[in-house]
């Protein structure tokens, strides 16, 4: 069973094909062939970031690297039932509430090709369009400032 589960530290990555490489401190630095990592989405670990992989038993060469563990020092941001949450390392992330049933989407930029909203739409900024079309009403809670000719 020792050879089927071993720990190993990612040494190198193919972003083309998928896959990555595995250095093995414990076995004299050895180095695995390129194996696919055991995951459904592609975020391959950092160089020099602890993994499992998994063996077949009937040499050792050929394996799935799983994704890095949570460890002592890398344990989740929000560790709590019903919150999933996706980080992706530079402070952006998505973070879905099940209670709530609430998104939170984190970023300096958001692109959305084509949004229907169907309550209402808070903002709590500016918003800037090239254009905005309506075809209900139009309530102004505040003052209406016009750039331009009206009616257009």
């Amino acid at each position: 069973m020792s050879d089927v589960v071993r720990v190993g530290y990612i040494s190198a990555v193919n972003h083309a094909e998928g896959t990555a490489q595995v250095v093995y401190k414990d076995r004299d630095n050895s180095l695995s062939p390129f194996m696919p990592l055991w995951s459904n989405e592609w975020n391959p670990p950092e160089i020099d970031t602890m993994v499992y992989v998994i063996h077949l038993q009937n040499g050792g060469t050929r394996g799935m690297i799983l994704v890095p563990p949570y460890t002592t020092g890398n344990r989740p941001v929000e560790g709590v039932a019903g919150i999933w949450r996706k980080d992706f390392g530079d402070g952006s992330y998505i973070r879905y509430d099940r209670e709530e049933k609430r998104l939170d989407i984190v970023s300096d930029s958001v692109h959305v090709e084509s949004l229907n909203i169907a309550g209402d739409l808070t903002v709590d900024g500016a918003i800037e369009a090239k254009s905005i079309k309506t075809t209900g009403n139009v309530h102004v809670g505040g003052n209406l400032t016009v750039d331009g000719s009206y009616p257009g």
